[in-house]
């Protein structure tokens, strides 16, 4: 049955959580009564549309502010629908007056004593009492059964004097959110709550347990195992400027990277001009155009690599210079979209100043981790910090994988690190607002700190907004510095042996020798 008709007119209709994006289109209706939000928070792999939870919603928009919409769910996560609505909406609570201070408070879990120092289960069941929050007095089940004869709802930024009267001024919203926990359900005593938790505390599974008594007692979301550290700001990020205008290049800079992120319709690009102490200016960053629709893409994408390739052979002036060119000296292109075709456009530029790369991280499309290995040998040729370079099995290609994770912390160091010190990143000069994509692009992942069972703390990035093509190119121009001998800190041990440049190789880069191939030059 989907609909129920009552003799006064009104429609009952049930619209299930399930199904297509259809089931829950088609009817309109001004009241709304959703149960178990949070499954119900996500939008559907197959779905065109936004969340359930706001596809039901759109059905009430004919009539207003007449509209009625109620929620009702167990709490999941902060992050989930029913905690983020509590949140935004009065944030209320349910006060109840002490039978013993007659203060008005809140009791919460802590508020449960007794029970911890019991031997058994039994005895915390028999001992445990909930104690005023403002007298610590014990309160009796039937002090909490006085309690709630008389309880009052409370929003948040108000306050209740003694005699009941409530003062201060609730937030302005449109929806009233509130909760209650355990002291709240009368069905249960004191001790039946106490008995759970003293089980809880002394289970195998203490993390499942915990969720719980959480989840299903004390109406509080699932403390996340994972712990995010501070974005970056995207104002901050477009205010990152030097004076170097686009396209040129910094008198001091002594090598320049290139990173690219393939895709079906645009490829993304970044350039990095690296100076001393692993100072990083973006010279330049675009987008190419891939003629997918017209060429088929793997045609597409070859076609404006070489464009793109032949394009950089012309270099970048130097600011104050500009009769002085510099050379792209390096690029790795992301092999993970179309790799046969990066292989192959590779393998026309045989050498090692273009290389294929692939990302290992969460945020990855494949959400490999990193494995870092321990020596090199036939396969892996060279082993750098959080990337190493394998030649590949009969096709003479050398590949670099490249511990995503790893190196998109490293990019927001930089790009947090006070502009004019040893290691800050900075942009060409333009108005903010011109970066303003860009930014976008770089701040689409957060930083997350998470526990894995086998592998403990880990530290990975999660995708937030779609768009993160930039970041990508740009970690892998990063990456490819710190091949060719960018450094933040002086290394512990002896310097890389390179052999003398002469006038004519200023633009050779001599760091990293890979089976008698040199960046730069072909001495092999």
């Amino acid at each position: 049955m989907e609909a129920l008709r009552f003799l006064n007119g009104a429609t009952l209709k049930f619209m299930s959580g399930g199904g297509g994006d259809k089931s829950r289109a088609g009817f309109t209706s001004r009241v709304i009564v959703i149960t178990e939000t949070d499954g119900m928070d996500q939008q559907g792999a197959s779905s065109r549309e936004s969340d359930k939870i706001t596809q039901l919603e759109a059905r009430t928009r004919a009539y207003g502010a007449r509209k009625r919409i109620y929620m009702e769910c167990t709490v999941s996560t902060e992050g989930g629908r029913t905690w983020q609505e509590y949140l935004n909406g009065t944030r209320s609570r349910v006060v109840l007056s002490c039978p013993h201070c007659e203060s008005w408070v809140t009791p919460e879990r802590e508020h449960l004593k007794h029970w911890q120092e019991t031997t058994s289960q039994v005895a915390a069941r028999n001992q445990a009492r909930f104690v005023c929050p403002q007298c610590q007095q014990d309160w009796s089940d039937d002090d909490r059964q006085r309690a709630h004869a008389g309880a009052c709802l409370l929003h948040h930024g108000q306050d209740i004097a003694a005699d009941g009267t409530m003062s201060g001024t609730a937030p302005e919203t449109d929806t009233l959110g509130f909760r209650w926990s355990g002291v709240n359900n009368l069905f249960l005593t004191a001790g039946d709550m106490a008995s759970d938790e003293w089980r809880a505390s002394r289970t195998s599974d203490e993390e499942n347990a915990e969720r719980e008594m959480r989840q299903f007692v004390w109406c509080l979301p699932v403390a996340s195992s994972k712990s995010s550290e501070t974005s970056l700001p995207l104002h901050d990020l477009t205010h990152r400027i030097n004076p170097y205008p686009k396209g040129f290049v910094p008198p001091d800079a002594k090598l320049l990277t290139c990173g690219i992120d393939l895709g079906k319709y645009l490829a993304h690009w970044v350039v990095v001009a690296w100076s001393d102490g692993a100072t990083g200016h973006i010279v330049d960053y675009g987008r190419l155009e891939i003629a997918s629709p017209d060429l088929g893409v793997e045609k597409a994408i070859l076609l404006a690599l070489r464009e793109f390739h032949e394009q950089m052979q012309e270099g970048f002036p130097v600011h104050d210079a500009p009769e002085e060119r510099r050379p792209l000296q390096l690029m790795w292109i992301d092999a993970g979209y179309m790799t046969d075709v990066v292989y192959n456009f590779v393998r026309e530029h045989p050498g090692r100043c273009i290389l294929p790369a692939v990302g290992r991280g969460a945020a990855q499309q494949r959400q490999q981790w990193y494995n870092r290995p321990t020596s090199t040998g036939s396969v892996v040729k060279y082993i750098g910090e959080g990337f190493h370079i394998n030649l590949l099995e009969g096709s003479g290609t050398y590949l670099a994988e490249v511990n995503a994770d790893h190196w998109k912390s490293w990019v927001h160091q930089r790009l947090v690190t006070p502009m004019g010190q040893p290691g800050a990143m900075t942009l060409y000069a333009a108005q903010p607002s011109e970066h303003l994509s860009f930014a976008k692009h770089l701040t689409a992942e957060t930083k997350m700190e998470e526990y894995v069972v086998g592998r403990g703390v880990v530290t990975k990035w999660e995708r937030i907004r779609k768009n993160n093509h930039w970041f990508d190119a740009l970690y892998n121009a990063c990456a490819l510095g710190h091949y060719a001998g960018v450094r933040l800190l002086p290394s512990a041990g002896p310097p890389p042996q390179a052999p003398p440049r002469s006038h004519s190789q200023a633009g050779r880069i001599p760091f990293v020798n890979l089976d008698g191939w040199r960046f730069g030059g072909r001495d092999h």
